[in-house]
Parts: structure tokens; sequence; C-alpha cells
């Protein structure tokens, strides 16, 4: 049981569908030019991550969840620290410690997988 919570690639899909579905596609106000402009770069994250998913293995896999997560958990801990404001739904939604807690986990837990599994540690 412990193996598959610890599984990079469980993470990198489960997250990479979260991404997109909950973090991009549904909160976006698609109306406007910049905001499907950013998204879809943006989606290129889970497209990253799906490839990860089911093209990579072992160590090159955990390596790749470690590279993509990591950056993100962080770049996430310092738009709550700034209080950045993100803009890309209808309505603009300040970045707090309250409101992200789930992705903070959920990228967490892709960075700390691939560490784990990356044979660096």
């Amino acid at each position: 049981m412990m193996d598959t919570l610890m599984d990079p690639k469980i993470w990198l899909i489960l997250v990479a569908f979260v991404h997109a579905i909950v973090g991009i596609i549904i909160p976006t106000d698609w109306s406007k030019d910049n905001n499907k402009m950013m998204a879809g770069f943006t989606l290129l994250t889970s497209v990253t991550m799906l490839y990860a998913g089911f093209c990579l293995d072992g160590e090159e896999q955990a390596r790749l969840a470690l590279v993509i997560g990591g950056p993100v958990w962080v770049w996430f801990v310092v738009c709550c620290s700034m209080s950045l404001e993100f803009d890309i739904g209808k309505e603009p939604m300040v970045m707090n410690w309250k409101d992200n807690i789930p992705p903070l986990l959920l990228w967490g837990i892709v960075a700390l997988t691939g560490l784990l599994e990356s044979g660096w540690i």
C-alpha cells in the first residue's frame, strides 16, 4: 500500500488532471484572449506530466516528477508569501495560504515522491 502511495507515476497523472481541470479549465474566463493564451501555456505542464507518467519509469520518471513538482511548489510558496494576484478567472484571486493548501499539498507530494524515488538521496 505504501509503495503505491509513494509512486511518482500515480501523482504525476493525478495532479496533471487536477491541475488541468480544477486549476485551469474550470476557473478560466475563456472570453478573454489573454486568459486563453495563459491557460493554454499553463496546460503544457499537464502534457509534460502525463508524458512522464505514461512514457517514463523508474528513476527517470521520479527525477522528472521532482523537476516539475518542486519548482511549482516553490512558486506557490512565493506567490502566497507575496500575496500575488491571479486574474485568469472571472474574478481576481489573491494568492493566500488558506486557499492554496490543496495545490501546495498535491505539488509537494509530486516533488516528494520524485525525490524519494530519484536515487539522489
